[in-house]
């Protein structure tokens, strides 16, 4: 069973808080942004394959511990630019 971690960091040229989802080598399995700048929430799997369950946990994760946007908005507030259209 391959052992993963979070770590947090940000990126201040994207005006980001990040959660990142990393393998026991360090390598960035995935990552949870908070884009403070559109208050939008992005998830990048960089084209790994992650167990649903994993995904599951790390998206609660990041809902937790990245706190609100910068202009106090909550996360649940946060901006979309995609839908799924139910038929």
């Amino acid at each position: 069973m391959k052992r993963l971690q979070y770590q947090i960091s940000s990126n201040a040229f994207r005006d980001s808080l990040s959660v990142e989802l990393i393998d026991a080598d360090g390598d960035i399995l995935a990552e949870i942004s908070r884009l403070d700048g559109l208050n939008q929430l992005k998830l990048n799997t960089f084209n790994n394959d992650i167990d649903l369950a994993v995904l599951e946990e790390f998206i609660l994760y990041a809902r937790e511990n990245l706190e609100c946007f910068e202009d106090g908005s909550p996360l649940s507030e946060a901006r979309t630019t995609q839908y799924i259209s139910h038929r």
